[in-house]
């Protein structure tokens, strides 16, 4: 009979009268450790909108824009919330961090006549200085029935405010089409846009 090296210890032990040493605990192995499920597209309704300075009409604006990026993705929205499988709840972190100049919108400076017939461009005061918002869109899918996160992916970006590209309408879309161009892949932080 073969014995192995912790028990025949134990029975020697044993024997000669002395305490027993401890065996090792050991745990039956059952086979790899399951990674989590990959998310699929599917059926989803929007959940919480937050950040500090969201104002109301930014919400909407940032709210249509996670919906034509999930859509793209392959998702179906559903407008009720108790039947979506995933819950898409979304967080916009909006930070001055400073002030730029930005020279005036494209399409020339303010055409004025003069007596009727003679046209001349006027300058419109040259550059202004205006606030640099960073932007961080964060979108987190989790399923319904059980509550639990499936997947969560962001996007950052720095715009000059004011301007056309500093625009919410346009820095959301960016920023939730670059969110949702990583699923199903998970990140270890926000990828950074231009």
């Amino acid at each position: 009979m073969m014995l192995v090296p912790a028990a025949a210890a134990f029975l020697l032990a044993l024997v000669q009268g002395a305490p027993a040493a401890q065996a090792p605990v050991t745990r039956p192995v059952t086979g790899p450790v399951a990674a989590p499920a990959i998310p699929t597209a599917g059926t989803v309704t929007i959940g919480a909108i937050t950040g500090e300075a969201l104002t109301e009409p930014a919400r909407v604006v940032f709210r249509d824009a996670v919906e034509r990026a999930l859509a793209a993705r392959g998702f179906t929205l559903l407008g009720d919330p108790g039947h979506g499988r995933y819950i898409a709840d979304v967080t916009v972190d909006r930070q001055a961090r400073g002030a730029v100049s930005a020279g005036r919108a494209r399409g020339g400076p303010p055409a004025v006549s003069l007596n009727g017939g003679v046209s001349i461009g006027l300058p419109a005061g040259g550059n202004r200085l205006n606030d640099l918002v960073v932007t961080e869109l964060t979108i987190t899918l989790s399923e319904r029935r059980v509550a639990r996160v499936v997947w969560s992916g962001s996007a950052v970006t720095a715009r000059v405010s004011g301007t056309p590209q500093g625009g919410a309408a346009l820095v959301g879309q960016t920023l939730a089409d670059a969110a949702m161009a990583q699923f199903p892949a998970r990140t270890a932080g926000p990828i950074s846009v231009p």
